[in-house]
């Protein structure tokens, strides 16, 4: 009886760890797609005009810096480190925002808005909800105690 016991804690601890994980999955996934929808739109928005040194930095430097950047985030979150999911969880917010504010500057002149911009806020705002449930997530507070 006590080991019957004993194995149900066990199995209920193992399944909250699952679950946890599995948020944590969850979010690697929605960054990296945040990721890959943001070096598309960069790579669109490419003009003659922008391909120009910034400051002595070359101005593919970015794409490649981006694109480790989709590579290694999404490792970090999938491996489940809290703070740096909790610390990364802002910036696609604030990503959704900044665009949010620009398509109503667009809206409020009169001009035609960007789908691409609205797809992206979609895009931004579903990676930071998946990436501060699993970094703020319930499950947290037990599985650390």
């Amino acid at each position: 009886m006590v080991t019957t016991i004993m194995m149900r804690a066990m199995l209920r601890t193992l399944g909250r760890r699952s679950r946890h994980m599995r948020s944590y999955q969850r979010a690697a996934q929605g960054y990296f797609a945040y990721g890959c929808v943001y070096l598309f739109g960069a790579a669109l928005q490419l003009t003659p005009d922008r391909q120009h040194d910034f400051y002595g930095i070359p101005w593919w430097a970015f794409f490649v810096v981006g694109a480790a950047l989709v590579v290694v985030v999404p490792r970090f979150i999938w491996r489940g480190y809290r703070r740096f999911t909790q610390v990364m969880s802002i910036f696609p917010g604030i990503k959704a925002m900044t665009l949010l504010m620009k398509q109503g500057k667009l809206m409020g002149a009169g001009e035609p808005t960007n789908t691409y911009n609205w797809f992206f806020v979609v895009v931004a705002l579903s990676a930071s909800v998946l990436m501060m449930r699993a970094g703020f997530g319930r499950t947290n507070a037990e599985s650390e105690e």
